[in-house]
Parts: C-alpha cells; sequence; structure tokens
C-alpha cells in the first residue's frame, strides 16, 4: 500500500489553536486535506485563524472553551464529530507558560493551576477523543511537552513536572491503545518565538538567546508544526509512543 502524507478526508481536533504554536499547527494540517476543528478561548483570534483557512480553500470549524473542563471537553468532541465527521487526529497543544519561580515559595494553588492546565487538560481531550477512536478503527493523537519536562531547567518546577507527566500520559496511551490501532507520540520543543515571546523578549534578547542555540536561531513555530503534521499522518505509520526533542540542539 502507498504511504501518503495526505489528510484528506480527515478530521483533526487541535486545542489550544489560539495560539502561535496552535495556529500554525491547524493551518498545516488543513493545508494537507484535515478539516480542523480549532479549539481555544479567544473567539476572535479563533474565527480569524478559521476564515483564514477557509480563505485558502481549506475546511474549518471554531470551538471556544477552557480545555480544563472535563465535560467541556466530551461536549466539543460530540459537537466536533457532528459536524466535520469523526476526529481522526488530536493535537493537544493548550497549556501556560512556565517561568522560572523558586519551588520553596511557590504557591500550592498556582501549583494545583498549572497542573490542571500543562496535564490534565491533555488528559481531558484525550478521554474525549479516545471511545470514537477506538469506535472508528484508530487515530492519531500527538501532545505537547517542553524541554523543561525532559531535564531540569529553569522553568518553574509545577511546569517542569506537568510536561513531564504529559510524555509518559502520551507513552502510557500508546501502549495502552496499540491494538486499537491508535499511535501517540509527543513533542518536547524549547523555546520559539511565538508572538508571546516577541511581546516579552526584546529583539536584542531573542539575539542573545540564538546565539547559545547549537543551530543558531530560535524555534519557529513552522517547526513544531511540521513535526507535528508529520506525526499525525502516515508516513509516520509505525511510531508511537516516541517523544520528538524539537530544540535546535539545546539539549545535547
Amino acid at each position: 500500500m502507498a504511504i501518503t502524507s495526505n489528510l484528506a478526508e480527515q478530521v483533526a481536533l487541535v486545542t489550544g489553536a489560539s495560539g502561535s504554536i496552535g495556529a500554525e499547527v491547524s493551518r498545516k494540517l488543513a493545508h494537507l486535506g484535515a478539516a480542523v476543528a480549532v479549539h481555544g478561548r479567544t473567539q476572535s483570534v479563533l474565527n480569524k485563524l478559521s476564515a483564514e483557512i477557509h480563505r485558502n480553500g481549506g475546511n474549518s470549524e471554531v470551538y471556544v472553551g477552557d480545555a480544563r473542563d472535563p465535560e467541556h471537553m466530551i461536549t466539543v468532541a460530540t459537537d466536533v464529530t457532528r459536524a466535520l465527521g469523526p476526529i481522526n487526529v488530536l493535537v493537544a497543544l493548550a497549556g501556560g507558560e512556565g517561568a522560572p519561580s523558586p519551588t520553596d515559595s511557590f504557591d500550592p494553588e498556582r501549583w494545583l493551576d498549572v497542573i490542571d492546565t500543562d496535564l490534565n487538560s491533555v488528559f481531558y481531550a484525550l478521554r474525549a477523543v479516545l471511545p470514537s477512536m477506538i469506535e472508528h478503527g484508530g487515530g492519531r493523537i500527538v501532545t505537547i511537552a517542553s524541554s523543561a519536562g525532559r531535564r531540569p531547567s529553569k522553568a518553574n518546577a509545577a511546569y517542569a513536572a506537568a510536561k513531564a507527566g504529559v510524555v509518559m500520559l502520551t507513552e502510557h496511551i500508546a501502549k495502552e491503545y496499540a491494538h486499537a490501532h491508535i499511535r501517540a507520540n509527543c513533542v518536547a520543543p524549547s523555546i520559539a518565538e511565538t508572538t508571546k515571546l516577541r511581546d516579552r523578549l526584546s529583539a536584542q534578547t531573542r539575539d542573545a538567546i540564538a546565539t547559545s542555540i547549537p543551530l543558531g536561531r530560535i524555534g519557529q513555530p513552522s517547526d513544531i508544526a511540521e513535526a507535528i503534521a508529520f506525526l499525525a499522518t502516515d508516513r509516520s505509520s509505525w511510531i508511537t509512543g516516541t517523544t520528538v526533542d524539537i530544540t535546535g540542539g539545546m539539549t545535547l
């Protein structure tokens, strides 16, 4: 059987689509032919993204809400299936940031919020789509961790623990549901030049960071989107339970 990267007649749900990385992933999957359900909390951004996908000949629907709400995610999965068809691809990107903060003074409520945002939200998305994937003969799942979840870094401990949890959760799902032809993989980026990063760091600071990266530049959302698209297609049909470090060599 010929292997193709075409996602025609496939349905993809992307959480965290209102962020720079999620938006780029949504564009890429739509370019490959998938009908893309874009989910996030900022309706104006999602509406603009969906309109862009339609202008470029793709198909997209907008779903607004909080990925930390488990019942909401079940409703989203039901609504996506009703509007576009069964979900073949889940890309779980919803999450927060890992700004440095001393562990000895880290507020317990903030700890729980970070775990909810960066780990529980992934579980809720998985829980929402797995029954349909099992029923319809399989699917592909891609989650997002971070280099902070792969080895100690300057990120806060809650974020590091949550992202390490995403890695193991993904591996567990890959093994548990391989028999159902569901593949699950994870990407673990380091610093990426998102809108939030550009707003927070000056060009001079970004240039200084780039010089510390072996490949000499900060990652772009498109670097991450390309890897996710590969894992979402049958080009990666014999890859499951893997975490891809997308760091420009920072973790070497």
